[in-house]
């Protein structure tokens, strides 16, 4: 199914959003769903909002594990790497802890 061929691209990718944040980490806002699934379009993926199941905005600095619903049946998930600049994108993405 066109659920199954998404999900085979999709499941794993790592994703990196760009947010201003205070020096504890705290985000000047959040990542909604629906940031997320905009990102996710724009990298050519088929996804809706309600397919994005975070149960809550993310609201600090790090890497987060989201899960993707896209069929009842077929879930995946995606690293969502939020960060103040592609620097700390780069640093959070080889694994170094987050240094608030």
């Amino acid at each position: 199914s066109d659920a199954d061929k998404i999900a085979g691209k999709l499941n794993g990718k790592s994703f990196v959003v760009q947010r201003q944040a205070s020096e504890t980490g705290q985000l000047y806002g959040s990542v909604s769903a629906r940031d997320i699934a905009s990102m996710l379009v724009d990298g050519g993926y088929t996804v809706a909002r309600n397919q994005i199941a975070l149960h809550a905005p993310i609201k600090m600095i790090g890497l987060h594990t989201v899960p993707v619903a896209l069929h009842p049946e077929v879930e995946v998930t995606v690293t969502v790497n939020v960060a103040r600049n592609a620097d700390e994108a780069e640093r959070q993405a080889r694994g170094e802890a987050w240094r608030g």
